[in-house]
């Protein structure tokens, strides 16, 4: 069973990976592609914890 525990460290997890891409990444390009890799880790931590 998912806890919300698990939720909230993904949301977490993607929000302050959001930000340091955000400011890091110099054009569109590199900003797509950070926030592609980001989403994967979040998606793939909740299905971690749901196995």
């Amino acid at each position: 069973m998912l806890n919300i525990r698990h939720i909230v460290g993904a949301v977490l997890l993607f929000c302050n990976g959001l930000i340091k891409i955000i400011n890091e990444s110099k054009d569109f390009y590199e900003l797509e592609k950070g926030v592609y890799k980001l989403c994967q880790n979040a998606c793939n931590q909740i299905f971690v914890y749901r196995c």
